[in-house]
Order: structure tokens, then C-alpha cells, then sequence
């Protein structure tokens, strides 16, 4: 009677299976070799044939109908005949003491799922997870640093409940996170311009970012050539602050202990207050007219912000400064005091803001994006105490 006889095929380049180990319902061993027939000597360089001797290593492959496989390498040792030094072979299938296509998908499940759960699905260990993605994450991170870089974004994101930051900075041009820069200060930015070298800082021309005096001193120093625009969300999100805060003060009813507490038509008119005069609809318009009617403070708060929006829709820098002009006056009348502060910090940011309107209109709503995901990272980890991890995992979801 023939003995039981099983074909192993294991999809590996130049490699060859010699036989099975222990095949079981849960684990699958299997003995190998590579069919390379010399390999490079490290130290002269001359091609060794003469095998010295073999030595068995353990290397970890992906599950085979569910078991856990282990491939025993017969890895070779050879003898160089120009300088007689032995060297062990190597084989590009392999990475460490695993394969390298168990190490693409232990990446590519650590881009969706916590590292612990990755461990626990592959029967890998966390800290050797951990160093595979970091290892591979560098790799991602110096391909994309050397490449030319037009327009810059830069803006922050928590990692940890809000009270741990870390700057984003992001490729325009591709769309790609550049890298993850723990704090939000000058010093931290600075440092990521100070280890890209002039040279790549010089191809910048224009930078966008947020309100961010940090920012703004670092980019300065390094970019001062560079155009630097501040983002038209956030000059929007600075007004609507302005224009919240006239709703609320109208919206109390006088005297104390009226009820209800505040005018209810108010209150639901708070989303329509917010939007562009032609993105209203015909019911939006009706409310408002009604509102105006019997509040002309947030008439005047609502016709300063279109003249905002305004400023963003002309076409020249010369029509933005109208507006610009347009929205202040009634800011500095003493009817609006709520906008005060804003105004002062429109004025002071106004070379920024000014410069969309010559720099192309570029907008930070790439690396808002790119934000939204890394905090969809960040509820996935549980949130992160160690900033280079946070960017090792970010590098490779972004």
C-alpha cells in the first residue's frame, strides 16, 4: 500500500518545499529552501556557490485554511573562494522572522483595526506589530519628503481626548500627510522645516494654515518667500462666532424669569443665519425677512457676514478690499460690539487673507479631510499616549 502522500504549494518566489513537518488541524510546519543558486558575498562581493552548511529558522506565514503556519527554512551557509570568509544567504521573501507578505498584511489590518486586536488575530506580538509599523511607516514618510512640494497645509488635531495635539503637515499637491508633528508651537514646526533643508523649503510657494500665531512665526522664518494664506473656514469660523454671540444676547427675553427663557423663532433661525444669502430657500428667506423685521442688530450682523462671504467671491484683491471695507464700517459703528475683536484680528491677519485671491484660492480642506480620518484613527486605538506611534499609523492611513 502507497503511504499518504501531501502537496504543499506555498506561492513563494524561489522557493522550494522539501517537506511537511506536522500537519495537524491547527498548525501546519513546513520545511523549505531557497532555489537561488549563489548568493553575494558582503564583504568582497564575489558570487559564493560552496555551501558550508545549513542552519534551521523558524519563519511565521499567513494562515493556511485557518492553521497556523511556521515555515522551517534550511537556510544556507556559504564559503567565498576569493576571501574565504562564510556569510549566511538571505532571500527577499523573507523579512525577519516572518515572510514578507505576513508583513504586509499585519500592515494592512493595522491601518483599520487596534494593534492589539491585529495581535491577537495573527498570534504576533504587539511590540513586534509595532516596530513593523513603525519601520514601514519611515520608509512611507522619507518617500514622500523628497518630493517637490508647491502648496503646504498645516493644521492640528488632538490624539488624545483634545488635551494632547500634534501638527499635520500635508502635500497639497498629492494630498499625502507629510508627517505628524507632536505639540502645536512655532518650535515644532520649525523643527519639521529645519530637518527638510532649505532647499526643499525653497519649492514651497504657498503655505495655508488656521489663525495660529505659532504657525505664523514658523512659517515666517522658513518660508518667508513662500505666500502664506490663512484658511477661509476658519476667517468664516471667526465671524460666525461673532454673529452666535448677537443671536444669544437677542434671543434672551427680558425681564428675568420670562417664559420661556428665550425667543424660540431665534433659536431655530441659527442654522438659516449661518448660510450665504443665494444658498437660502424660499422658507429660509421668509423666516429671516420676519426676524430682520423685528431685530435690525442681527439684520446688521447677517448683512456683515455676506459682505464677509463677499470678499471670498470677488474676483480681484482690489474687489475683496471693498467688501473687506464694506464688512468693517458697520462693525466700527458701536452696533455690533460683539465683532470688535473679530474685526481687530481681520485687520491684523490681512495680508493672509488677502493673498487667497493671488496664491490660486488654495483651501485646508485636503488636511480637514485628512483630520476626519485621524480621528476615526484615534477612536480606534482608544486614543494614543505616544505621539510617534499616532504618526506611524497616520502615515499609513493618509
Amino acid at each position: 500500500m502507497a503511504r499518504d502522500v501531501m502537496s504543499v504549494r506555498l506561492h513563494l518566489p524561489q522557493i522550494r518545499v522539501v517537506g511537511v513537518v506536522e500537519d495537524t488541524p491547527g498548525v501546519l510546519v513546513v520545511e523549505v529552501e531557497s532555489t537561488l543558486r549563489r548568493v553575494r558575498c558582503p564583504v568582497c562581493g564575489f558570487g559564493c556557490r560552496r555551501v558550508h552548511g545549513r542552519r534551521q529558522r523558524r519563519v511565521r506565514d499567513l494562515e493556511v485554511s485557518g492553521r497556523r503556519t511556521t515555515l522551517v527554512w534550511l537556510r544556507r551557509r556559504f564559503v567565498c573562494d576569493n576571501c574565504f570568509e562564510r556569510c549566511v544567504e538571505d532571500h527577499p521573501a523573507f523579512e525577519g522572522a516572518m515572510t514578507r507578505r505576513l508583513a504586509q498584511r499585519l500592515v494592512a489590518d493595522a491601518k483599520v483595526m487596534p494593534l492589539r486586536a491585529v495581535a491577537r488575530r495573527h498570534g504576533v506580538g504587539w511590540h513586534q506589530i509595532n516596530a513593523l509599523v513603525l519601520a514601514w511607516s519611515a520608509l512611507v514618510a522619507e518617500r514622500r519628503r523628497s518630493r517637490k512640494c508647491r502648496v503646504l497645509l498645516v493644521d492640528e488635531t488632538s490624539i488624545r481626548k483634545r488635551h494632547r495635539y500634534v501638527t499635520v503637515i500635508v502635500n497639497a499637491d498629492t494630498g499625502r500627510t507629510l508627517a505628524m508633528v507632536p505639540h502645536r508651537s512655532a518650535a515644532a514646526l520649525s523643527g519639521f522645516f529645519a530637518q527638510q533643508g532649505r532647499k526643499w523649503c525653497k519649492q514651497v510657494k504657498v503655505v495655508v494654515t488656521d489663525g495660529s500665531p505659532a504657525y505664523r512665526a514658523a512659517v515666517a522664518v522658513h518660508l518667508g518667500y513662500a505666500r502664506h494664506v490663512l484658511d477661509r473656514f476658519h476667517v468664516i469660523r471667526w465671524f460666525s462666532t461673532g454673529l452666535a454671540a448677537v443671536r444669544r444676547d437677542i434671543q434672551r427675553r427680558q425681564p428675568q424669569g420670562s417664559e420661556p427663557a428665550f425667543d424660540p423663532q431665534v433659536f431655530k433661525a441659527r442654522l438659516a443665519l449661518l448660510k450665504r444669502a443665494d444658498t437660502l430657500t424660499d422658507a429660509d428667506r421668509a423666516r429671516l425677512d420676519a426676524l430682520f423685521d423685528a431685530h435690525p442688530r442681527l439684520k446688521a450682523g447677517w448683512q456683515a457676514l455676506q459682505e464677509l462671504h463677499g470678499l471670498y467671491l470677488a474676483g480681484d484683491r482690489d474687489e475683496a478690499l471693498e467688501a473687506l471695507g464694506r464688512f468693517c464700517d458697520p462693525c466700527q459703528t458701536g452696533e455690533l460690539p460683539e465683532f470688535h475683536d473679530i474685526v481687530d484680528a481681520l485687520i491684523e491677519w490681512s495680508d493672509e487673507f488677502h493673498d487667497w485671491h493671488h496664491a490660486g484660492r488654495p483651501s485646508n480642506g485636503r488636511i480637514e479631510g485628512t483630520n476626519n480620518l485621524l480621528q476615526v484613527l484615534r477612536r480606534t486605538a482608544r486614543g494614543f499616549t505616544n505621539p510617534h506611534n499616532c504618526q506611524a499609523r497616520g502615515l499609513l492611513i493618509t
